[in-house]
């Protein structure tokens, strides 16, 4: 098994992630976050055909796993890559589901004045997006989408919304914010994309996202900021499948504090 371990980790570049043991001893070890195993409608464990061991890694939307099944010849080595289907669980919030898929574990900041910030942008911003800045600061995530942070050097929230106006022609058909329903940037990438609000009157918890392509389209997401960052990470399903959900290695977040 350790010789297979260290194949597989230089497969999916699983050096220093943590490995999960899924079956042992041909029986199922109650990881919580495992791939199913026993059972209707989950790989075989014990027995002839069945796994016998099953160790590996969760990788965003996979489960990647290497171990040893029973067969008639005797014990044999396999290798197990299964999707994980997204369920959100009850009460979690898609911030801390942002914070697992990313193996972010340091504490939240808690140091932005969202008061100053919201008043400078003249509008207040959506909850779920104050809380990714809180808990990530100034960054990108899978070096895909660059955060804007209120403060932050190059990629301030503020400066950025304040010279859509300048620019008020490459947003075409929406205005800009502050005009009625207009777009707020939140989000940039170096792949020719932006993401934007489509402010409203109403709650901005409820404002959509916008994503903005570097021919001029627009897409349309009906969702919060949390969940389409997560999405945009994790899921491979339309509307989503952004580049950074089609490969198996793990999610990350680049912060850019103190650079």
């Amino acid at each position: 098994m350790a010789e297979l371990e260290r194949v597989a980790a230089d497969a999916v570049d699983g050096a220093g992630l943590p490995v999960r043991a899924w079956v042992v001893g041909g029986r199922a070890a109650g990881v919580p976050d495992g791939p199913p195993v026993g059972g209707e409608g989950g790989l075989p464990i014990g027995g002839k055909g069945g796994l016998l061991e099953l160790r590996g890694w969760v990788l965003a939307e996979r489960w990647f796993g290497y171990g040893v099944t029973a067969t008639a010849d005797g014990p044999r080595r396999v290798v197990v890559l299964a999707r994980r289907s997204f369920v959100r669980p009850p009460g979690v919030g898609w911030v801390a589901l942002l914070r697992e898929a990313t193996g972010r574990t340091e504490p939240d900041r808690r140091g932005f004045d969202w008061a100053a910030t919201e008043a400078a942008l003249g509008t207040p911003l959506p909850g779920d997006y104050k809380d990714i800045v809180d808990a990530f600061g100034p960054g990108s995530f899978d070096e895909y989408l660059d955060l804007l942070v209120p403060g932050a050097v190059g990629t301030d929230l503020v400066s950025w919304g304040r010279d859509m106006a300048r620019y008020a022609d490459l947003y075409r058909p929406y205005p800009v914010h502050p005009a009625p329903g207009g777009v707020l940037i939140w989000g940039i990438s170096e792949q020719e994309l932006s993401f934007h609000w489509l402010t409203g009157p109403g709650d901005p918890d409820d404002w959509p996202v916008l994503v903005q392509y570097v021919g001029g389209e627009w897409q349309r997401f009906d969702c919060g900021t949390a969940e389409f960052v997560l999405r945009l990470l994790t899921d491979r399903t339309p509307p989503f499948a952004f580049p950074p959900s089609s490969g198996p290695f793990p999610h990350w977040f680049a912060s850019w504090e103190g650079s």
